[in-house]
C-alpha cells in the first residue's frame, strides 16, 4: 500500500502535535501487529508521515515504542491521580474513582489494551515495560493502600489488611482488562468496574454497595459515603 500523503496543516503541525500523532499511529499498529510487527516504516505509514519526521523525533524502534509506553502509563495515572488529590471527596469517593479510572473509555480502549499487552508479551521488551511502569503501578497500589486504610478507620472494619487489599485490586485489574480482551462482548469496561467495587462492597459493605454485576446484569457501584 502506499505512503498517504498527509494534509498541508498536519505536515506542519508542532513538534509536540507530530509526536502525539506518531505515538496513536504506533498504537494502532501494536494493537494490530504486535511488537515484532510495528516498524517505523508501518508507523509512518499510519500516520501519512516521512520516515524522516520519525527518525527526527524518535531516532529508533527503540525510543518510538518506549513513548508510546510511557505515553500509555502517564495518561492512566493523570486519569486517577486528579480525583485522588481531591480533598473535597470522601475516601470512598476517592477509591472509586482510582478503580473507574482503570476502566474508562479513554484508557481502555480496545486498541490501548492490546498495545499495554503487546508489550508484555514480547520478551525483548518485557524489562522496559517492567522498569516503566512498576513506578507508575507502586504509586497507584500506594494510593489505594492509603485510601483502603481511611475507610478502615472510618469504618471500624476489623481484620481487613489494606496492604493486601490494595495489592488484591490491582491484580484484578490486570486480570479483568486481559478478559475484555478476549471476552469484548460480555466483559465490558462497565462490568468490570462492577467486578472490582463488589469486592470492595464485601470489605467495606458501610461504604460501597453490591452493584450485581456477578449476575452481569449489574450497573456501575459508587462509594456511598
Amino acid at each position: 500500500m502506499p505512503t498517504q500523503t498527509a494534509p498541508r496543516s498536519q505536515r506542519y503541525a508542532p513538534p509536540e502535535v507530530r509526536r502525539q500523532q506518531l505515538i496513536e499511529a504506533t498504537l494502532d499498529a501494536l494493537a494490530q501487529k504486535g511488537v515484532s510487527g510495528t516498524t517505523m516504516a508501518e508507523v509512518t505509514r499510519r500516520a501519512g508521515l516521512s520516515m524522516g519526521i520519525v527518525s527526527l523525533h524518535f531516532q529508533s524502534k527503540d525510543n518510538l515504542l518506549t513513548a508510546t509506553l510511557r505515553s500509555l502509563a502517564e495518561e492512566i495515572r493523570d486519569a486517577w491521580a486528579h480525583s485522588h488529590k481531591d480533598s473535597t471527596l470522601s475516601p470512598a469517593k476517592r477509591l472509586s474513582s482510582v478503580v473507574a479510572a482503570s476502566f474508562d473509555a479513554s484508557t481502555s480502549s480496545p486498541t490501548k489494551m492490546r498495545a499495554w499487552f503487546a508489550f508484555f508479551g514480547e520478551a525483548r521488551y518485557r524489562q522496559i515495560y517492567r522498569d516503566m511502569v512498576t513506578d507508575f503501578d507502586e504509586e497507584r497500589i500506594d494510593a489505594i493502600e492509603t485510601l483502603c486504610a481511611q475507610i478502615i478507620h472510618e469504618g471500624g472494619y476489623k481484620d481487613i489488611c489494606p496492604k493486601t487489599l490494595a495489592a488484591t485490586v490491582e491484580c484484578l485489574c490486570d486480570g479483568l482488562w486481559l478478559s475484555m480482551i478476549l471476552y469484548p462482548d460480555w466483559m465490558t469496561p462497565a462490568v468490570a468496574k462492577c467486578r472490582v467495587m463488589d469486592v470492595l462492597a464485601r470489605h467495606f459493605p458501610m461504604h460501597f454497595q453490591l452493584s450485581g454485576a456477578q449476575t452481569g446484569a449489574g450497573t456501575q457501584a459508587e462509594g456511598a459515603t
